[in-house]
């Protein structure tokens, strides 16, 4: 039964994802056809500079809140927003002091500040659909997670169709995606079924969860930092055609390292309910460690083939078939530390993580930093890898450690 929940609900993720995918596809490529290199170049610094703050949001409160039986989910939800208050001030004000070069063409200009400022408001979206998933999480349904997901896909697709036949600049393409984010939210919060009414946050839920969930919520943004930063330096070292080129390749590979989580997300449930039978946890850990490696190389294949694909997109994008293929090799390291983190988090180990990601953030920069000027997007996505490779070292070495204690005292039953 167990099993066929965890299947069922990943299959609404996967699915989602699938079809906001496709969708996400589809505007890439009216995105890319109508402005080119150089647009989707602009498009790529603007929407990768926003991004870098969108895990900050997340802070890991929802692991946190599915383990507290009794915490009301308005509590969260105002917690959230008034994170998102913070962080949509901070990333704007940053935004005034980012370098740009006219002459070279790299960093970032007036227009593409004002973009990020356009698309910024997509942090109170992604505040909402964060708190509502925790409510899916929770009752493992992730089936009207995937209807509002849709809708806001479809509502975004039409929205970038009309503005672009309008002939309308990337600034109202950027204002689309916020207005189709801002529906898909509100779907999920009425799917949620969850009162926000009368406004009000209890300060010692937000007291204790904020001391609970800062070591995760500093490992989830020296992630996304360390997963995010090589676009960034690209955008300021070089180019806004190089952005553009791993930009596409970067949208792919971004979809295909988000499946895994969402086989995460399903598990992390169960996980807590087994953890203190030692004998069963490690039993299910060793059996989904290798599921997540299994379908890491199932995805790796297909997709290797099909790279020379990016051609159809324009033939100004045959430069991001090699990067996208180096970024494919990493894959069997994003999947399973993708399930390695949530292992690790149930045990407690959010401080490892976070000294972990640390470490790994401050070594993607000074690799991107020293690299990206001579190799450019080649560097990005070498550097990912290895990067990536390292992480996965590291968080297993404490299971493996554990769980040979275990053995010892014959409790893992494996």
């Amino acid at each position: 039964m167990q099993h066929k929940l965890v299947a069922k609900n990943t299959s609404y993720q996967i699915l989602a994802r699938g079809i906001t995918s496709f969708i996400g596809f589809l505007i890439t490529l009216i995105i890319a056809r109508k402005f080119g290199v150089t647009g989707f170049g602009d498009f790529t610094k603007i929407t990768s500079y926003v991004a870098l703050f969108y895990l900050i949001i997340d802070f890991g409160l929802n692991a946190f809140f599915l383990q507290y039986e009794n915490a009301r989910f308005k509590n969260l939800f105002y917690l959230r927003m008034l994170i998102s208050v913070g962080i949509f001030l901070l990333l704007n004000v940053i935004a005034v002091f980012l370098p740009y070069n006219a002459v070279l063409g790299t960093g970032f200009s007036a227009a593409e500040r004002f973009g990020i400022f356009i698309f910024s408001f997509g942090i109170f979206a992604q505040s909402i659909i964060l708190s509502a998933s925790a409510i899916f999480q929770k009752t493992v349904n992730y089936f009207f997670y995937m209807v509002g997901m849709v809708i806001g896909s479809v509502i975004n697709l039409i929205v970038v169709l009309i503005f672009a036949f309008l002939n309308f600049s990337l600034i109202y393409i950027l204002f689309g995606f916020v207005i189709s984010s801002f529906v898909g939210a509100f779907a999920l919060l009425i799917f949620a079924k969850e009162k926000i009414f009368p406004l009000s946050l209890d300060k010692h839920f937000a007291t204790t969860i904020m001391k609970a969930s800062w070591p995760l919520g500093l490992m989830l943004i020296f992630n996304l930092v360390y997963f995010r930063a090589d676009m960034f330096l690209l955008s300021i070292l070089k180019t806004t055609q190089d952005v553009g080129i791993y930009g596409l390749s970067y949208k792919f590979f971004d979809f295909l390292i988000a499946l895994p989580l969402f086989l995460s997300n399903a598990i992390y449930p169960f996980l807590l309910k087994i953890k203190t039978d030692q004998k069963l946890f490690f039993k299910l850990t060793n059996k989904y460690f290798f599921v997540f490696l299994i379908a890491s190389f199932i995805v790796i294949i297909p997709f290797w083939f099909i790279s020379p694909l990016f051609t159809l997109v324009k033939t100004d994008f045959s430069g991001s078939i090699l990067p996208f293929r180096i970024l494919l090799l990493s894959l069997p390291f994003f999947f399973t530390t993708s399930f390695l983190q949530w292992v690790l988090i149930t045990l407690g180990k959010q401080k490892y993580l976070m000294v972990i990601y640390l470490l790994s953030t401050l070594l993607n920069i000074v690799l991107n930093v020293i690299f990206i000027p001579q190799f450019s997007y080649l560097a990005c996505a070498t550097i990912t890898l290895i990067s990536e490779g390292i992480v996965f070292v590291f968080l297993l070495i404490p299971l493996l450690k554990y769980r040979i204690i275990l053995e010892r005292k014959g409790q893992t039953g494996v």
